[in-house]
Parts: C-alpha cells; sequence; structure tokens
C-alpha cells in the first residue's frame, strides 16, 4: 500500500513529466524532428487544429499520418517558434488532461515576414510502457496577428 508520500511524488513527478511532454512537442515542432513530435503520441492519437485561413474549419492529422504531413503543413515554413506556459495538470491515475498556453509564431521568409497565434491546448494523455503520451490534442486560437499563412497540409 502506498503512503501518502509516495502518492505526492508519484503526482509531482507524473506532473513533470507531462510539463516535459509538453515542451518536447513545442522543441520538435521549431526543430521540424516531426520523428520526435509523432513519438509524443499514443498510437491512435491526434491534434485538432483551428484553420486559420478557413475560420470555423478544423484540421486532424492522426498520429499515422504525421510523418508525411507535418512536412507539408508547418514545414513549408521558414521558421517556427511555439512557446509553451501555463500548464494546468490533472492527474487520474494512467490518464490526464490539460491546458497549456502557447505563443507560436510562422516565419515565411525573413524573419520579418511572419504571422504570430495565441490560445491554448486542450490535452489528453495516456501512459504507455514508454511513458506518458498525448492521445489527443485540440488547440484553440483566441488571436492571430499578421496574414495567418496556410498550415492545411498539401
Amino acid at each position: 500500500m502506498s503512503t501518502e508520500l509516495e502518492r505526492q511524488v508519484q503526482w509531482l513527478t507524473d506532473r513533470a513529466l507531462i510539463s516535459e511532454l509538453l515542451h518536447a512537442f513545442a522543441r520538435a515542432l521549431d526543430t521540424r524532428d516531426f520523428q520526435a513530435y509523432a513519438d509524443n503520441y499514443a498510437d491512435g492519437g491526434s491534434i485538432e487544429l483551428p484553420d486559420p485561413k478557413r475560420p470555423g474549419s478544423t484540421i486532424v492529422l492522426q498520429k499515422a499520418n504525421m510523418l508525411e504531413l507535418l512536412p507539408k503543413s508547418l514545414g513549408r515554413y521558414a521558421a517556427t517558434h511555439h512557446i509553451s506556459a501555463n500548464h494546468q495538470i490533472s492527474i487520474e491515475g494512467d490518464t490526464a488532461s490539460s491546458r497549456s498556453y502557447l505563443q507560436a509564431v510562422h516565419v515565411s521568409g525573413a524573419p520579418t515576414d511572419h504571422w504570430t497565434a495565441g490560445g491554448w491546448y486542450d490535452c489528453e494523455y495516456t501512459r504507455t510502457a514508454s511513458g506518458w503520451k498525448f492521445g489527443r490534442v485540440r488547440l484553440t486560437a483566441i488571436w492571430l496577428t499578421g496574414a495567418p499563412g496556410e498550415i492545411k497540409p498539401e
């Protein structure tokens, strides 16, 4: 039987691992390590993104297609810069959820040629044999600056 201290340590450890997963998510996108990005997801995992060029439309990327589609989506930009903050994490055994805030810059060419989005990610996680993984990620964009570019894989 676990003690209260063991329970608290496990909660802190799980919280740190989930927060690190959120940072790894951003790092993998910005370094264009699409394999590492896809590896952050559990089998069957997905991300839902609002399409900035088509209000009211959503883009869904499944883990199974990420390696093919990400280079056609964010890979078209000269650079991206994702900031992940305010990680609010709830853990229930081997599942968890979070809301984290983001700012994402998309550089088209010169460093002054970019557009930015801000909002939050609502995420669902599952504990796997290889650690915490995303089951579902949903981006809610609250604001955009600049002229939003294409993110739909084409």
